[in-house]
């Protein structure tokens, strides 16, 4: 089998990836050869086509789940799973120390202000939208203004001035990202206008320099690791294998991939592979009195952060509310505007249970077993209908109904199973993503958090790549 040498290999082409290498590029030589090996497919899908017909690969197909009735997903393609809507908040400054004031969780191995100007950087690249607000302290403003609120958000800011605002979004409100501004179709996938931020979209060019080889419908096997490197890779194309060798690699292929290529390369770490875990989701349907919704300009126009964070959170997990603008119309003449729907988003507790292995069955697949969410996770559940109760009190609401989810759901994210820390007992990667012991190995995307906080993690893991990247040039020497 022909072998070829490459300066870095990347492993996977999502958002985690991609702004790793939209970083490390700027600073590599023009020598510097790059391989990115994408098990999907490049992503065929035009404006308003069927997005999950042109990443061609059900991602179910491609793992044993062990408990059915936890539903896990994501996409594999060119550009990676980009199955969001475009969400981006930030987490919040105490999130990265839960443990310090809240005796739940971990610290994260950096604080908030840390990761601050990559933030910046990362909702640069995004073209997001959003506005001030001090509950994410803020070195630069947005790049765009933010959408325009509906009714029931102007209710909630109504009620809590400062704590409800427009939710920061990839989706833009305005011109001045050089994509089109969002048409409010309420059908993200399949966006007809391509508005919002995709990387197989609109990151495109950082694949298409010369130092960067992509090669897509790549599985890789392992990584190949000899005296504590990464000296290689074995991969699957068409039936062959292949073997590419480097001097770095990086793995971003979210959070079920990633461990098990790195448990398929012969890595033990106790935390590799654990503590697998997503935000807990519950929903609000609501009848208004009088006010008219659904004017806004976008499918999720408020971030409610009334209870986001506080002492509560020794006891409760806190959450945020994602408020809707899908028109689910009500079924009442001259009334069809006057209802709502809005979520409540929990943080969640990491559970060591909680895991991605390799299959007994099917060695080539991981098996993926999500036990059950925390006690303290659980709690939403069981104050559900208060925590809406308090929320609503006051406002122009003629009823309501609390949709709590009778099996495991989630909110499509896939965290935690290569995560960060000082002590390599309970973390597989240090603050800078680097393996603790394989020491030119990086982990990239949100496998890497250290806790389940209630924010969209896609902004997060997209900064900390950009971080990532950083971080590297810093050094004397990657390794």
């Amino acid at each position: 089998m022909a072998v070829k040498h490459f300066d870095t290999l990347v492993v996977g082409s999502g958002f985690a990836s991609t702004f790793f290498l939209h970083e490390y590029l700027k600073w590599a030589p023009e020598t510097e050869r790059v391989v990115v090996l994408e098990r999907g497919l490049i992503n065929n899908a035009t404006p308003g086509k069927n997005y999950a017909e042109a990443k061609g690969m059900p991602f179910h197909k491609t793992m044993i789940n062990l408990n059915p009735s936890k539903v896990w997903v994501q996409r594999l393609g060119f550009g990676g799973g980009t199955c969001w809507t475009g969400n981006s908040p930030r987490m919040h400054p105490n999130d990265f120390r839960t443990a310090s004031l809240y005796g739940r969780g971990e610290d994260w191995p950096f604080q908030y202000s840390e990761l601050e100007p990559y933030y910046c950087d990362a909702e640069d690249l995004m073209g997001i939208s959003g506005g001030e607000t001090s509950v994410f302290p803020r070195s630069r403003p947005y790049p765009l203004p933010p959408h325009r609120l509906n009714g029931l958000d102007r209710e909630f800011a109504k009620k809590y001035p400062g704590l409800h605002f427009a939710m920061p979004c990839a989706r833009p409100s305005a011109p001045g990202s050089g994509r089109a501004v969002c048409c409010s179709n309420g059908i993200c996938e399949s966006c007809p206008v391509a508005a919002k931020f995709q990387v197989d979209f609109h990151m495109r060019a950082v694949y298409a320099d010369p130092r960067v080889t992509l090669i897509t419908e790549a599985n890789v096997v392992q990584l190949d690791i000899q005296n504590g490197q990464v000296v290689g890779a074995l991969y699957e194309s068409a039936g062959e294998q292949h073997r590419v060798t480097c001097d770095l690699a990086a793995v971003g292929a979210h959070g079920i991939m990633s461990p098990f290529i790195l448990l398929k390369s012969g890595l033990t770490d106790p935390a590799l592979g654990r503590y697998l875990n997503e935000q807990i989701a519950i929903s609000v349907d609501v009848l208004l009195d009088g006010v008219k919704n659904y004017d806004g300009s976008t499918i999720t126009t408020g971030y409610g952060a009334m209870k986001l964070d506080g002492e509560f959170r020794r006891d409760h997990p806190g959450f945020l509310v994602e408020n809707w603008n899908l028109p689910w119309l009500r079924a009442e003449r001259g009334r069809w505007q006057e209802r709502g729907y809005f979520k409540l988003v929990f943080e969640e507790l990491p559970q060591e249970r909680n895991y991605v292995a390799i299959s007994d069955v099917d060695p080539s697949k991981p098996a993926v077993n999500y036990v059950d969410n925390s006690d303290y996770g659980k709690t939403a559940f069981a104050m559900a209908d208060s925590f809406v109760a308090e929320l609503l009190s006051g406002m122009p609401v003629e009823s309501y109904k609390v949709e709590v989810p009778e099996t495991l759901d989630g909110e499509a994210h896939i965290q935690g199973t290569t995560r960060m820390g000082t002590d390599p007992a309970t973390s597989v990667v240090d603050a800078n993503q680097v393996h603790h012991k394989v020491r030119n190995l990086l982990c990239l995307g949100s496998g890497v958090f250290t806790t389940c906080p209630a924010a969209n993690p896609t902004l997060t893991l997209s900064a900390l790549s950009l971080r990532a990247a950083r971080k590297l040039k810093g050094q004397a020497s990657p390794v």
